[in-house]
């Protein structure tokens, strides 16, 4: 937004923008997602019995999953402190305390989250990417992902964009549009940004479910940012680097 706002970026169209949703894209083209993120819920099948396996944030708040609930810091990752609004939201922050009672832990990182639910040191999780699980569920890791189901999904794309500056803007168009084509597309290993291209692991179409997709606005309101920060930190106190993050 930033870079838009100071004219440093070129405005590109590729093939199929047209098939992005506008929540997605700069009008103009600006900027456009290339694929689309969600926070899902993970956990441990070898551990967490079905009926256990969490189905909304108040699942988190179990008696049965203290001590063994991980997250990244909300203070230090964006897209987790995103994730941990959307609940708060929802459930007040009250719900802040509660969740501390159970006494989660909190790491950098989060393949480190996905790495601790499937060596059992944790159990379960409402801070994974979708992709990120099913990466390290796809290397024989033990590791299955959940759906909220009466949450909203908080969601963001990752975007690109073509400075005007660049060297080569022909070639950053070719690579642009290469990855936005259908077959690319279907090989991300997430919700594709075009609209006509299904999404993997036989998942809803993303913008089906009940989402939260305000992303670009949460980070570019850097007073409330800043604000939140500081609040959850207080919850969790500062983040402690153990090494490792990836």
């Amino acid at each position: 937004m930033r870079w838009k706002q100071q004219g440093s970026l070129l405005e590109f169209k590729p093939q199929g923008f047209d098939k992005i949703d506008a929540s997605f894209k700069d009008p103009g083209g600006a900027y456009t997602a290339i694929q689309i993120n969600a926070h899902v819920y993970a956990y441990n099948p070898n551990l967490v019995k079905p009926e256990d396996v969490p189905r909304s944030a108040l699942d988190f708040l179990n008696p049965r999953f203290k001590g063994k609930v991980v997250s990244c810091y909300p203070a230090d990752d964006d897209a987790t402190l995103y994730d941990f609004y959307a609940i708060v939201q929802k459930y007040g922050w009250s719900y802040m305390d509660r969740y501390m009672a159970n006494q989660p832990n909190f790491i950098q990182g989060h393949l480190g989250v996905v790495r601790s639910i499937a060596s059992g040191e944790n159990l379960v999780t409402f801070d994974t990417i979708a992709s990120i699980s099913m990466d390290q569920k796809n290397l024989g890791l033990a590791q299955a992902i959940a759906f909220p189901e009466s949450d909203p999904l908080p969601i963001w794309p990752f975007t690109a964009g073509i400075f005007k500056s660049a060297q080569h803007p022909n070639a950053a168009k070719l690579f642009l549009s290469w990855y936005l084509t259908p077959e690319r597309q279907s090989n991300t290993g997430t919700w594709s940004a075009r609209s006509d291209v299904a999404a993997p692991y036989g998942w809803k179409p993303i913008l089906s479910y009940k989402v939260v997709n305000n992303y670009r606005e949460f980070l570019t309101n850097t007073k409330q940012l800043e604000e939140l920060r500081k609040r959850f930190e207080a919850y969790t106190g500062p983040v402690k680097n153990l090494g490792g993050v990836r």
